[in-house]
Parts: structure tokens; sequence; C-alpha cells
């Protein structure tokens, strides 16, 4: 049998996570990429960059 042809019901060997992988677990990580998305969307809308795209009315 080849190696990739694994026993079932046991268990792939624990890997470690890293502390990148351990925050994105988290409750408190959707959380922090809604409000940083949130607020490059406020400092996008409020830039000069936002009144050079919209047309002069």
């Amino acid at each position: 049998m080849s190696a990739r042809f694994g026993i079932p019901g046991a268990q792939a060997p624990a890997k470690k996570q890293s502390k990148l992988e351990q925050f994105r677990q988290t409750p408190a990580y959707p959380i922090l990429v809604n409000v940083s998305l949130f607020i490059a969307g406020v400092a996008f809308i409020q830039s000069p960059l936002m009144d050079m795209m919209a047309p002069q009315l």
C-alpha cells in the first residue's frame, strides 16, 4: 500500500499552528478584518482621490 492511503479513523499527526493560524481561529479575526476594511473605506471616501474620481456637478 502507498503511504497516501491512511487507515480509516486514524488521525493525521497534529501540526503545530503558527500564531497567525491560531489568531485566525478566534472570533476577533473577522471583527478586526471588517473594522479595518470599514476604516479603509471611510479614508478612501474622504480622500482627495475620491474627489478627483467624482464628476463636478
